[in-house]
Formats: C-alpha cells, sequence, structure tokens
C-alpha cells in the first residue's frame, strides 16, 4: 500500500490516543517496511509471497517485542517502534489478499456493498478461499521501470501475482476502499489487542505509559 494511504489508515485508526511526537513516531517505524530490500527480501512483512503463516508470526513477534520493550527495558519509543512495524504488516494483509473480494463477492459485489460495513478478517490462517499474491523480486522491478513497466504488467505478469492483486492505491479498482475500511478498523483492534497484553503483563501504569498523556495527532 502506498505510504500516504498507510498514513491516511493509521491516523483515523489510532491517531487520536497518541502525542503529535509518538504518532509520527510510530508512523516512521509503520512506513520503514517499505525500505527496497524489505520489499524484495522480505515478503512476510506485506503479506506477498504465500507468506500468511509468516507474516501472522511476525505481528505476534512484534507485539511481544511492543511489551518486552516497554516492560523490561523501559523503552517506550522501542516499544512504540514495534506498534509501527506491525500496524504497516496488518494493513498490507488488506491490500495484498483477496479478503475484500471474498467479502464483497457474499454482499453481490462491490456495488452493492458498503465499505464501512466490511468486517475484519480475525484469523487469516483459517480463512476458506484466501489467498495472497505470489511476490517476484523480477515482476516488482520490471513493472517499475519508466514506460516498459505498463506494458510488463498488461503481458507478463499472472493474475496470481503481487502486481495483479494488489490494491495499494485508488487506481487498483473499486475494491480499494474496502481494503482501507478493513485495515483501519483491524489497526485500533491490534491496538487494543496490545493494551491488554501490556496491561496483563504491567498493569494499568504499563498500558498508560504507551499510550502517554499529552494531547492527541492532528
Amino acid at each position: 500500500m502506498q505510504a500516504r494511504y498507510h498514513v491516511q489508515i493509521t491516523r483515523a485508526a489510532v491517531g487520536d490516543r497518541f502525542t503529535r511526537a509518538d504518532f509520527r513516531r510510530i508512523v516512521r517505524a509503520n512506513l520503514s517496511q517499505d525500505r527496497l530490500p524489505n520489499l524484495v527480501f522480505h515478503p512476510e512483512l506485506h503479506f506477498d509471497g504465500g507468506a500468511l503463516r509468516d507474516a501472522q508470526a511476525y505481528i505476534s513477534q512484534q507485539r511481544r517485542l511492543a511489551v518486552r520493550q516497554l516492560l523490561a527495558h523501559s523503552d517506550r519509543a522501542g516499544a512504540l517502534d514495534a506498534f509501527g512495524r506491525l500496524t504497516h504488516t496488518r494493513q498490507d494483509f488488506y491490500a495484498h489478499s483477496n479478503w475484500a473480494a471474498l467479502w464483497t463477492a457474499q454482499q453481490g459485489g462491490p456495488d452493492l456493498a458498503e465499505p464501512e460495513e466490511i468486517p475484519i478478517c480475525s484469523d487469516p490462517l483459517t480463512t476458506p478461499g484466501l489467498r495472497l499474491g505470489n511476490a517476484s523480486a523480477i515482476h516488482y522491478l520490471a513493472c517499475r521501470v519508466p514506460v516498459y513497466g505498463r506494458w510488463h504488467v498488461r503481458h507478463l505478469v499472472p493474475p496470481d501475482d503481487h502486481e495483479t492483486m494488489n490494491l495499494d492505491h485508488p487506481g487498483r479498482g473499486p475494491l480499494f476502499p474496502f481494503a482501507v475500511a478493513a485495515a483501519t478498523k483491524h489497526t485500533a483492534v491490534e491496538l487494543e489487542t496490545l493494551l491488554r497484553m501490556l496491561a496483563r503483563d504491567g498493569g494499568t501504569a504499563a498500558r498508560e505509559l504507551f499510550l502517554g498523556d499529552l494531547p492527541a495527532a492532528e
């Protein structure tokens, strides 16, 4: 998903829960996942290449890291960074899977469905028919060559590739608003999940420490 939409989703989901400085830190960590080496060599950070189980494991690992950084090392910045990273991966699930296509098909198609009604995918590992786009470094790089890239997408990229399936921006078609809506809902759920873990392991004070107590982001 393009950076502007990661920022938009994160702001809509959790922007009012953090100070401006903390929100900026979360967003920087979120967007850092799209560094070129991560895009090419780490499909699990983006729910690409069939890395469904690995991507789910990565999100869980980042949750645990956030708790450990805050409670064991008093590293609140590190905890915010871990949260930012996992939000990127979670948001990419909705842009890089066929979840929006599956749900809208059940409603009779995107024209008969409302984006705000789409639910989150609570368990991607057991959802019938769910699939991710294949991750090909060759197609990824070729599609970004000026002029040639558009021809490559039309003629050489298979229908199950990331470059064909992704909902990374509005130009990808009518399913994009559904991906944004579900990603926004799930980002808010991820924050609540992490806050419950912090309260369980460190009490209410740990939860409040993670959130901070200054004016929210604007």
